[in-house]
């Protein structure tokens, strides 16, 4: 790739079709990189807020199209001139269009304006829809027992217009597995038409709703039910459809739909920093994932005492870390006073859960104590079952406030980080929750406390008394059992992905029938 820092560039770039996972490398490269992100209609909200994660300090722009909607468009040219503008401001810009930017996404139209107009610009190939919707409908395009080849049409034309340039009746000819993009619309028309060729009445049709999303939503019909199922089952746009014998395929190779947490909301109440490896793996599962970030973290600043603690720890015969954030501040501390990691060589170590020893292992440094069970207790407990702690000097740096149940060791509490936690819920997450939650998750029993006072602040009680609630966590299981009444769910192991294969296991024996139609 030529070097990022020369003339402003516009890198017109495939987006895929919604699921970050299918987001190419050289694309998650570039929005790193991007100054601005002009993004279309097209992009999922989860590669959107992939993209502010990634790069925190990129600006968003939306310059979308949408079919039928002129109020809410903005037209080519218009486009073509923004980018144009763009590149007075900006040295990288990041074109972002969902599928691939060249199969019906006029990225060569964008591609011949900047080359007229003496703009750099470079190709960013994404994965298509049309390839990618379907594989996630469990259905192959192609399959040797019915056919070996199939057809892409942008549909969005009237086939019983004469003026339509698509010629249906070669098509046909070809017994293909139909794709069709754009054509909701013209659907029924279609079905008429492919009908009058000679297709059997009978032959199957899959309409694929924002495929490889927790949107997903998969009708299967037939050629003569289509108009009647279109509007049973209220079917708009984004939507991909296919045509052909391989959709009976979907029967068996049905394997996104099928995840016992597919489309479920799960409300996190994590910070926004801490969320977003909990996000990612929910999207694998199909989850709808509800950020609701009542917490926030800052270091103490308290100069004097934290440089004495710094150039004293040699002194320390073991350092506690029981979370990330503690282990976050705690190098910044050292960062800030000229430390590296060196100074706890003469320290041992214990953390708390994998994601402290992970966060940890980013400075270099093991753990030489992990307990079985995650919390500050299990910790003390533990290890004093193979190392005698008395006359030891610990330290533990933690949270302002935070309790531990201080156990008699001569253990010296270090506050280097405070948690600010909001007093209201925003418009957005009140109507969220007021829509229902299947899921609420809870990682610590602060923001269980916090979070209860919430509900009862905006009358959300009624909202949630059938949501599941999920924790990680014996204090934080307490704690919510005691302001909600119950916990459904205990992470086994205490962490991520225990949380989410508690789940999982939980609904596995709970589906919920598909509507008529919807297979």
């Amino acid at each position: 790739m030529k070097d990022l820092a020369e003339k402003p560039i516009v890198y017109i770039t495939g987006a895929g079709p919604g699921d970050p996972d299918l987001l190419t490398l050289k694309a998650k490269e570039i929005i790193e990189k991007a100054d601005i992100i002009a993004y279309d209609n097209l992009v999922s909200k989860e590669i959107l807020d992939l993209s502010a994660f990634l790069n925190p300090k990129v600006k968003l722009i939306y310059v979308g199209k949408v079919g039928g909607e002129h109020d809410k468009s903005i037209n080519q040219e218009q486009i073509n001139n923004l980018l144009f503008e763009l590149t007075k401001d900006y040295k990288i810009i990041c074109r972002l269009k969902g599928g691939d930017p060249n199969i019906f996404g006029r990225g060569g139209e964008e591609a011949i304006f900047l080359k007229e107009n003496n703009i750099n610009f470079e190709f960013i190939p994404g994965v298509s829809s049309i390839t990618a919707v379907p594989a996630y409908a469990g259905i192959p395009l192609t399959h040797r027992d019915c056919t070996s080849s199939f057809t892409v049409i942008t549909a969005h034309e009237d086939p019983s217009n004469p003026e339509n340039t698509i010629n249906w009746e070669s098509f046909d000819a070809l017994k293909s597995t139909l794709v069709l993009l754009m054509g909701i619309k013209n659907l029924p028309k279609i079905a008429e038409k492919l009908i009058s060729l000679g297709r059997s009445k009978e032959t199957p049709v899959a309409i694929i709703y924002w495929g490889t999303t927790h949107q997903q939503k998969t009708i299967i019909t037939k050629l003569t039910n289509v108009i009647e199922d279109i509007a049973k089952n209220e079917v708009k746009a984004p939507s991909v459809i296919v045509i052909g014998e391989v959709v009976n395929y979907r029967e068996i190779l049905n394997w996104f739909e099928t995840k016992s947490l597919f489309g479920k909301k799960v409300l996190i109440t994590r910070s926004k920093e801490q969320s977003f490896s909990f996000v990612s793996k929910l999207l694998k599962s199909g989850v709808k994932p509800v950020l609701c970030p009542i917490v926030s973290y800052e270091p103490v600043e308290k100069e004097v005492f934290n440089k004495n603690i710094i150039n004293n720890l040699s002194g320390f015969d073991w350092v506690f870390f029981n979370s990330q954030n503690a282990v976050k501040f705690f190098f910044e501390i050292l960062n800030k006073n000229c430390y590296d990691s060196r100074a706890l060589s003469k320290c041992q170590i214990a953390a708390v859960g994998y994601k402290t020893k992970s966060e940890l292992e980013k400075y270099n440094i093991k753990a030489d104590f992990i307990p079985k069970r995650f919390s500050f207790e299990a910790l003390i407990n533990e290890l004093t079952e193979i190392e005698k702690l008395q006359n030891k000097k610990i330290l533990l740096p933690t949270q302002a406030g935070a309790r531990h149940g201080m156990p008699q060791q001569d253990i010296t509490e270090w506050p280097i980080y405070t948690a600010n936690f909001i007093r209201n819920l925003d418009t957005e997450t009140i109507n969220k929750i007021q829509e229902g939650m299947d899921i609420l998750t809870f990682f610590s029993s602060n923001t269980v406390s916090h979070f209860a006072k919430l509900i009862e602040q905006h009358n959300l009680n009624n909202h949630i008394k059938n949501s599941k609630i999920a924790v990680i966590g014996d204090e934080t299981a307490k704690i919510t059992k005691e302001l909600f009444s119950k916990v459904d769910i205990i992470a086994e192991p205490f962490t991520e992905d225990g949380l989410i294969k508690s789940m999982e296991r939980y609904f596995k024996c709970n589906v919920i029938p598909a509507k008529a139609g919807i297979q």
